[in-house]
């Protein structure tokens, strides 16, 4: 029997109070504290971090004293700030817009972070802490059910904060007066086919007049369209979309120092930057110094954040000239824009700009890959990035790739080659075969170059016609031979077996298919690990990845539950990687080399397409390319393999010197080839008799 029958039943809750109400409804019924958000920041925030407890200090950021004062502009309807990390844009510009407005202006707000994920991150990382580290505010959370959950906050006076990511059910319908963007350039470009982010987020604020605010800030991330662009006033940014796109719109401000010497004024960018050409990337690093563009006046490290405090921003005119921002000639335009770049940084010294540049230039001169020195560009020295193959020029010519070509016979492998690589590229009556040898460092040799034009003998009708991949599965069978038939490595007595063979899957009609059936019958033979297909995928894709492909499910793809996985390689990417290799003048890691012997058609290939700003296209239709496609695969084939990830001094079997290489051969009387290495097998995976 439940005791709950014998106690006395509980008093019902008591009736709100009309002070109570009234107490919580103050606040929006309080007029605005005209005060400006960095005034605010100083006198009413706290810091409470690993590093740092204590007040807010504008000196601190200097910088971002002026962006932040723009949020409280009648004058100007959004604000835009181009910075690079560590710049203490999004403390500046997006929290202290936050706790401002908690404090001095209660209204409804959207943060608007470029995912889902990022937008739940914002707010358990950034936002919380923030609160928690300011009483002030954190008490003017309501204590009502779901005032407090991760993606919406309520505060007194009536005002509820939304964090938010780009979808339009988030930019659209509600009518907010403040909409804050962050990291925008990470953003997709087109929201649910209405537009950008930026426009959908100022129509959300249009009717509060010039009380709506709209505040974006990011570091750059798009491409630079037009290669051939040159300024035409002083602050305008390459033609880019994104958040420079914006920039420009804007009154275009960039932040000044002085001269200590000549008192003149001038932009602190990276470019004026000197260091050694000797040493290491970190000790060329610890010689850095900043140089001044009109006298050559040097200026230590330490003098930054002197510099930094005395510094101001200036604006263009319609007229190019370059003003205050109060003053009235500035830009006819409702968007002020600002712009500073890495040396600037609060939390970013000279040193740590330069190390992390020359780091990644190294990388990119080992490996051919740029992508570290994309990102160095962008997020530490807050700047566009122009791919390295857009500089190359004329180089990639067929005289300028016969000028760089060397004395090495085809068809066989040189002194120093670690293992071998076959690309397939499929047409309509030839399997186009090239070979690749590859050495420490991904030092790479072109050693073959050959068409298949002849079908199999048991395949059907083959002493009648060419061989057609897309019609006869049959004729596929006379790739399986090339694994077998091993390069003979100069100055041993060893030669090497391919270690894998990538096949381009995508063609006419029925290649597909066939390319499938090929990989599974090659899992059959015991060869699935030595067998790649490949799908090319332009724009802003990861290199290579080895995934399972997709199939079109109504309005969208989803990927196939089966037993394929293809190659995914991304074509601009491994293509700019592939040019800086090829032009590269020294020997060493990185480098493409081509034998004198290479046809000139085949010289061709490499140089049928063109690095334009949005990706790689052919100079004209109707060109082979073949070459190039082969280049392309071979890099994403050893990506997917393990080959940038090999340790030289301890390599995996297949990747040691030809004596004792699992894929080392050393012909017999007979003809045959014997393994030179015993095989080593890899769970789940058949290997064949002869260590491959």
């Amino acid at each position: 029997m439940s005791l709950n029958r014998f106690l006395p039943p509980l008093p019902p809750p008591p009736f709100a109070s009309a002070g109570a109400v009234v107490i919580e409804a103050l606040p929006a019924l309080a007029p605005s504290r005209r005060i400006e958000v960095p005034t605010w920041a100083e006198a009413s925030r706290r810091i409470d971090t690993l590093t740092y407890r204590g007040p807010w200090r504008n000196e601190f950021a200097p910088y971002m004293v002026e962006p932040s004062r723009m949020t409280t502009s009648r004058r100007f309807g959004a604000v835009v700030f181009v910075g690079p990390a560590r710049s203490i844009k999004t403390e500046a510009l997006v929290l202290n817009t936050i706790g401002h407005r908690i404090d001095c202006m209660p209204r409804n707000m959207l943060v608007v972070a470029m995912t889902q994920e990022s937008a739940r991150e914002f707010s358990i990382e950034k936002l919380d802490p923030f609160l928690r580290a300011n009483r002030s505010l954190a008490e003017r959370l309501l204590k009502v059910r779901n005032a407090d959950v991760i993606h919406a906050k309520r505060f007194m006076g009536n005002m509820r904060l939304r964090i938010g990511w780009p979808v339009i059910s988030q930019l659209s319908m509600a009518d907010i007066p403040d909409v804050l963007l962050t990291d925008y350039d990470r953003m997709p470009t087109d929201i649910g086919g209405e537009g950008n982010p930026f426009d959908l987020a100022r129509k959300r604020a249009q009717q509060f007049g010039t009380l709506g605010k709209t505040i974006v800030e990011s570091s750059p991330g798009r491409p630079i369209l037009d290669d051939g662009w040159r300024r035409s006033s002083p602050h305008e940014a390459p033609p880019c979309t994104g958040i420079l796109a914006l920039f420009n719109r804007g009154t275009r401000g960039k932040f000044y120092w002085t001269c200590p010497a000549c008192k003149e004024p001038f932009q602190p960018l990276f470019e004026y930057l000197h260091y050694s050409d000797a040493g290491t990337p970190g000790e060329r690093a610890k010689t850095v110094e900043m140089v001044c563009p009109r006298c050559g006046h040097c200026i230590a490290p330490d003098q930054k954040t002197r510099l930094n405090r005395a510094g101001f921003w200036l604006h263009e005119t319609n007229d190019g000239a370059l003003v205050g921002i109060d003053d009235d000639r500035v830009r006819d335009t409702d968007i002020v824009s600002f712009w500073c770049e890495g040396p600037v940084a609060a939390l970013q010294d000279f040193g740590q700009l330069v190390l992390r540049y020359l780091q990644a230039e190294e990388e990119f001169r080992i490996t051919g890959d740029e992508q570290s020195l994309k990102t160095t560009v962008n997020i530490d020295q807050g700047r566009p990035y122009r791919p390295q193959a857009l500089t190359i020029g004329d180089s990639l010519s067929r005289d300028g790739l016969k000028a760089l070509s060397e004395p090495y016979p085809m068809g066989m492998a040189p002194a120093g080659t670690r293992f071998i690589t076959l690309q397939v590229d499929v047409q309509g009556s030839r399997f186009a075969v090239g070979a690749d040898a590859w050495g420490e460092g991904l030092e790479r040799w072109l050693i073959d170059r050959f068409d298949l034009v002849n079908p199999p003998m048991l395949s059907p009708g083959a002493s009648a016609r060419a061989i057609s991949p897309a019609q006869y599965f049959e004729d596929w069978a006379v790739l399986y031979d090339l694994l077998d038939r091993p390069y003979p490595v100069r100055g041993s007595a060893v030669g090497l077996l391919p270690r894998a063979m990538i096949v381009d899957s995508g063609g006419a009609p029925g290649v597909t298919a066939n390319a499938y059936r090929f990989l599974r019958e090659a899992r059959r033979r015991g060869a699935g690990h030595r067998v790649f297909l490949a799908k090319g995928q332009g724009g802003d894709r990861d290199r290579a990845v080895l995934r399972e492909p997709e199939k079109q499910l109504g309005n969208r793809k989803v990927r196939r539950g089966g037993d394929i996985r293809i190659v995914f390689a991304g074509t601009d990417k491994l293509k700019d990687e592939v040019t800086a290799a090829l032009v590269r003048k020294a020997a060493g890691p990185g480098k493409f080399h081509l034998p004198e012997e290479l046809p000139d058609a085949i010289i061709d290939e490499f140089c049928a397409e063109q690095r334009l700003p949005k990706g790689w296209e052919p100079k004209k239709s109707g060109l082979r390319n073949e070459a190039l496609d082969h280049a392309v695969y071979g890099k994403a084939l050893v990506i997917v393999i393990g080959g940038e990830k090999i340790d030289w001094s301890s390599p995996p079997e297949w990747a040691r010197a030809p004596e004792a290489n699992s894929y080392g051969v050393r012909a017999t009387v007979s003809g045959t080839a014997e393994p030179v290495a015993p095989a080593v097998a890899t769970r789940g995976r058949r290997m064949r008799s002869r260590g491959i």
